[in-house]
């Protein structure tokens, strides 16, 4: 099933760090279907809606939208895991080797903390509750000024 992942906002899943989980397809197309602690994502797109990023700008107020999306794999449930799970300790064959950030106020799109590079898309993705962890190949050189 196709899928949208984002962060949930509401206060009283902001401390378990939850994600949201809405269809894009059937029934319960645009509608959450499930809040989880961590999901696993295949054949991966991050999205950043810029209207919604210059009203978080200009409100200086968080709103949903940025968001990984495609193939819905394995879900953990609500309250299954620690705070502290990241994408290896929940998929560790998966070689999940770039974590993935996203500030409104400092960027454009959705990055690897790694080598600060902009990131579209991944094969595989886990949203944990430390974080967002991506399977990619490795960081660009950088080019020498000179």
């Amino acid at each position: 099933m196709r899928v949208r992942l984002y962060r949930n906002l509401s206060p009283q899943y902001r401390k378990q760090r939850a994600w949201s989980i809405m269809s894009m397809e059937g029934p319960k197309k645009g509608r959450v279907i499930d809040i989880v602690d961590a999901a696993v994502v295949r054949d991966a797109r991050f999205v950043v809606s810029e209207a919604g990023r210059q009203r978080v700008i200009r409100d200086q107020a968080k709103n949903v939208h940025a968001f990984v999306q495609g193939e819905l794999g394995k879900t953990f449930k609500l309250n299954s895991l620690p705070v502290s799970s990241d994408g290896n300790a929940l998929l560790p064959q998966q070689n999940l080797n770039s974590r993935i950030d996203y500030n409104p106020y400092k960027m454009k799109a959705m990055r690897r903390e790694d080598c600060k590079e902009s990131v579209k898309e991944s094969k595989l993705v886990v949203a944990s509750p430390a974080g967002v962890f991506a399977q990619l190949g490795r960081c660009k050189p950088k080019k020498r000024r000179g």
